[in-house]
């Protein structure tokens, strides 16, 4: 069981870390933007895994979210080379870990929440490599609240936020798709965006860099309502009522 699940674990360790990274180099809105990327990973590994494709204007909006994110990188005067390649690798492997909740959560037979106990436990041993290589290890003894109860309270706080967002980024992969999960976190990206530009001051206006960030979420958000549409019930047409009608009238005249 733990080989099987391994590929999802390790995808999980390497989107936290590169995420993080990214951040150092990256403002809070052009990292938003380039996880737009993990929409298309998504959607091109749900073909070759299970050869399915999402409808063609649900695959446009896919595409408006991409060509936003490129505008967005080619526009950014905060230009950083090592911030592209650590979000283009937390881009890559939340698709794989994405992917790979939906794949064996049908083939291993576990539910949820076991899934996500399994996978932290195959996590820890690499996080704890991470952090004696980077060397915060040692530092979290010389923090100098670290023993004040607001910051304990906060920190518990934060870790059962934790718990409860991978709980239910699995919950949504299994009842729905790695695609929507990617692409729902829109509503959560717009929150954050909006807190990005205005409370860290890291994110200089540019007009042509905001309106593409714009286009990248418009499409999510277009995407997002194309998929609420779909799984609306149809609605009988006009003709299927009359022809209904028309059908108890009849029982009706031969009784």
């Amino acid at each position: 069981m733990s080989k099987k699940l391994l590929p999802m674990a390790l995808g999980w360790v390497t989107y936290g870390i590169s995420g993080v990274i990214a951040l150092k180099y990256l403002n809070v809105p052009m990292f938003s933007a380039f996880r737009r990327f993990t929409t298309i990973m998504v959607m091109f590994g749900e073909y070759k895994l299970r050869n399915r494709l999402p409808p063609r204007n649900q695959q446009a909006a896919v595409v408006v979210m991409c060509i936003g994110a490129a505008i967005a990188g080619v526009t950014d005067i905060t230009y950083s080379l090592p911030g592209y390649c650590w979000v283009i690798t937390c881009a890559i492997s939340t698709a794989v870990y994405l992917l790979f909740i939906e794949k064996l959560g049908k083939e291993s037979g576990l539910s949820d929440l076991a899934l996500l106990f399994y996978n932290n436990m195959l996590s820890m041993p690499f996080m704890l490599v991470a952090l004696l290589l980077s060397g915060e290890l040692y530092t979290v003894p010389l923090y100098p609240r670290l023993y004040d109860l607001d910051f304990q309270v906060f920190f518990v706080v934060s870790a059962l936020q934790a718990f409860f967002l991978n709980f239910l980024i699995f919950l949504c992969t299994r009842v729905n798709s790695p695609l929507v999960t990617s692409v729902t976190g829109t509503v959560k990206d717009l929150v954050t965006n909006a807190l990005g530009m205005t409370l860290f001051g890291d994110f200089p206006f540019n007009p042509p860099n905001f309106l593409s960030i714009c286009v990248c979420f418009s499409g999510s958000v277009w995407y997002s309502r194309l998929k609420y549409l779909a799984n609306q019930p149809a609605k009988p047409s006009q003709d299927s009522k009359a022809s209904e009608m028309e059908e108890g009238q009849a029982l009706l005249a031969e009784g």
